[in-house]
């Protein structure tokens, strides 16, 4: 019994150390994908000064923290904090999906697409961009996950769902909100008209404005792959939970814009829309609330949403609060294969509020 409890310990270090390691490999392809330099050959460098890093301030985790401390032996340069958060946050996604699913070929597909979703999430906040290689690995994989798990046709429904899905989202969120930003935005226009045709090399700004979509066309591929892990019922959540997932994000910064530009009318009315929904939600699901109460919370929420509305539009337009959408998808597509019925519990009890 001693025996057998020794070697499930060692098989628990073996993947975590393996999973530390695959995630310094990881920094290493999304990096150098943005860079546009091979992921085989040079051996690690300092992107500063570009002497070869020792093989001992290259163990995952532990060198950042305990040989050279954050910083380039040569230079002094400060090594960025994401190379030992992604090896660490590997080596916990390897050992949750080996913990919960072993030794299997559902496990190994899993951290195929575990691992290139953080690829991908890597290049979409640093660089805005999502590289069709990784995009291609995600789809074929979820589709070889899903018809092992489930069937060739929900795999192929829910990625030709999730697709169409994803575009009429992109294309439908461009004319309802950005539209008139965009005709407003003659300077981007032009910048975007002297830049190279290559979707890398243009801002967020300019890309709406040139492809007329809220999304990039990468997203729809997250989609796609993502609709094939779920199924459209599933999906539909995932992006629900997505979208608020983003605007939890984008708030902060917009708030911040508002601020700065003065416009404390417009945080007022909006403050007391967030209290007042706030409120009501604890309440109706603390108390039965009367019809009085309901209506008169009613009424607050439309005067002041309607007020924040008008406002809003009268604020000076300084470009886009946007922030990569495809990193916020893949978080809830990964949280919806796990904890699937608990999040569909969620969206349509808390954020559709359809409650018993």
């Amino acid at each position: 019994m001693a025996e057998i409890f020794n070697e499930y310990i060692l098989a628990l270090i073996f993947v975590v150390i393996t999973g530390a390691c695959i995630g310094s490999f990881l920094n290493v392809v999304a990096l150098r994908a943005i860079a546009k330099e091979s992921i085989i050959f040079p051996s690690s460098k300092c992107p500063k000064c570009n002497n070869p890093i020792k093989w001992y301030d290259n163990i995952p985790v532990l060198s950042y923290f305990l040989t050279f401390r954050g910083k380039c032996r040569s230079c002094g340069e400060k090594v960025s904090i994401q190379y030992p958060v992604v090896e660490a946050v590997s080596a916990v996604i390897f050992l949750a999906v080996f913990l919960a699913f072993g030794f299997t070929v559902k496990t190994l597909l899993l951290l195929i697409l575990l691992c290139i979703s953080i690829v991908i999430t890597i290049t979409d906040i640093k660089k805005e961009y999502i590289f069709n290689v990784h995009s291609w690995i995600f789809i074929i994989t979820a589709l070889i996950y899903s018809v092992y798990e489930n069937d060739v046709n929900f795999a192929f429904t829910g990625f030709v769902l999730g697709a169409l899905i994803m575009e009429v989202i992109a294309r439908s969120a461009y004319y309802i909100v950005r539209k008139k930003n965009d005709e407003n935005s003659e300077d981007t226009k032009i910048q975007s008209k002297e830049k190279s045709d290559s979707e890398e090399e243009l801002s967020i700004d300019e890309y709406v404005s040139k492809y007329k979509r809220a999304f990039g066309e990468a997203d729809t591929y997250i989609a796609a792959g993502a609709g094939a892990l779920l199924g459209w019922k599933y999906f539909i959540a995932a992006v629900i939970l997505a979208i608020v997932l983003q605007a939890f994000c984008i708030l902060p910064q917009f708030l911040i814009k508002l601020y700065k530009q003065g416009e404390k009318r417009l945080l007022f009315s909006l403050g007391i829309f967030f209290i007042t929904a706030a409120l009501y939600f604890l309440l109706s699901n603390i108390y039965k609330l009367n019809i009085y109460l309901i209506f008169a919370f009613i009424i607050a929420l439309i005067f002041f949403g309607l007020d924040t509305i008008i406002r809003i539009k009268k604020v000076k337009k300084q470009g886009y609060n946007s922030l990569p959408f495809g990193p916020a998808l893949l978080i809830t597509t990964f949280l919806t294969l796990f904890f699937g019925s608990y999040i569909i519990a969620f969206v349509f009890k808390y954020i559709f509020m359809f409650v018993q």
